[in-house]
């Protein structure tokens, strides 16, 4: 059997920076991934904090174009209101070159990656476990990282965590139109090929959080919706997805260009801190512990940032309580737990419609000029919202 003082399972953001963190601190290392190569079985582009990544990194991070601006939008019905800003440090990156240049960078720390090789069940000795059986054997090690994702079958099978449910999963359905880059630059009216941007939309009826991404020579759209509402009204992704991008007007945008993907995945709203982290020498990170910023859809560098103390937790043998706690004390990570009880509001009522409503009642009093309307509107949502929004700012504090 081989043996190695850290394995561990999954080769995304969140695995490599495990790896990358073990292998620098002179531990034998072993990524086992499920995919062809790193990044293969990935859904989604991504829009990420470049300087972040680099921290961690180092440089050369492969990415697409840079976001000079983003574009807010929120819906009521079919009648937006649309907030532009500048971002600074966000790029556009495609999951697959991404990945494989994160997991290039472990390798040259010394770790070692084995693809196409599925990870089963661990098999666990007195409350340790000793080994991991795979599709290809055994591999014996210290201390194991579950940098798994979303399906986290190995933790499932080791009573570790629960499977998500659709109460705290969301559906994302994504297409990526192949645009020449030309075409791309006067769509959106782009200087050049660097110049790029990203959409996000929300809509309440029923609840969407929408996405578009501008790479190099294609455009990213998708969207996300709680499986449950799903569920309960009988509506499908695909129809949803095509009604998104009628009211949008990126239908018309796309029309005559092909399409290079259609894909889908299940995306975690709940999770960490509720979530169990670690048990004995096994210490879970990223997806598997649900460690998606709601806020922002980033779940990039909170994969990161976890994985990182993941594998140092792996190094140092931690108690569990002791990654749980440097977790929690980790600003990336922290704020997403902050933010759970909003989310859970997005996600179990209606708040999503009364906070859209509030927002576009406001800026609307306020380009009219309106200030008895915009104080009728905060007088009217005192009781119901305002209260929520408090909390969730002192909170972040």
């Amino acid at each position: 059997m081989l043996e190695y003082d850290i394995v561990i399972v999954g080769a995304g953001p969140a695995g490599s920076a495990a790896a990358l963190k073990a292998a620098s601190e002179g531990k034998k290392v072993l990524v086992i991934e499920r995919g062809p190569e790193p990044g293969s079985k990935n859904v989604s582009g991504a829009e990420v904090r470049k300087d972040y990544i680099t921290s961690v990194f180092g440089e050369g991070m492969p990415y697409e174009r840079t976001v000079d601006t983003m574009k807010l939008s929120l819906y009521e019905k079919d009648k937006p209101v649309n907030i532009d800003f500048h971002p600074e440090g966000l790029v556009t990156t495609g999951r697959l070159k991404l990945d494989k240049w994160l997991s290039s960078v472990s390798e040259q720390a010394g770790a070692t990656i084995i693809p196409k090789t599925t990870a089963l069940k661990l098999n666990w000795e007195n409350g340790i476990a000793k080994s991991l059986t795979t599709d290809r054997g055994d591999v014996a090690a210290k201390s194991f990282v579950l940098a798994e994702g979303v399906n986290a079958l190995v933790s499932m099978n080791s009573g570790i965590n629960v499977d998500w449910t659709p109460s705290n999963s969301v559906q994302a359905v994504k297409m990526v139109y192949s645009i020449k880059k030309g075409d791309l630059n006067n769509i959106f009216g782009f200087p050049d090929d660097d110049t790029g941007m990203s959409w996000r939309m929300i809509m309440s009826d029923p609840l969407v959080a929408g996405f578009m991404y501008t790479y190099k020579d294609s455009l990213a759209v998708g969207i996300g919706s709680p499986i449950k509402e799903l569920v309960d009204r009988k509506i499908r992704p695909e129809a949803l997805l095509d009604k998104f991008l009628e009211t949008t007007g990126i239908a018309e945008k796309v029309k005559g260009y092909s399409l290079r993907e259609y894909s889908a995945k299940v995306i975690p709203e709940g999770g960490f801190p509720e979530t169990n982290v670690a048990k004995g020498n096994v210490y879970l990170c990223g997806d598997a512990i649900g460690l998606v910023d709601p806020l922002t859809f980033d779940g990039i560098t909170p994969a990161i940032a976890s994985g990182t103390l993941a594998g140092e937790a792996a190094v140092m043998n931690y108690d569990k309580e002791v990654y749980r706690y440097n977790l929690m004390k980790h600003p990336e990570i922290s704020k997403i737990a902050k933010e759970r009880k909003l989310e859970s509001d997005f996600m179990t009522s209606n708040k999503a419609g009364e906070y859209i409503n509030m927002v576009s009642s406001l800026l609307e009093g306020w380009a009219a000029g309106d200030l008895i309307g915009i104080r009728n509107t905060m007088v009217g949502n005192y009781r119901n919202i305002i209260p929520d929004l408090m909390s969730f700012v002192m909170r972040m504090r």
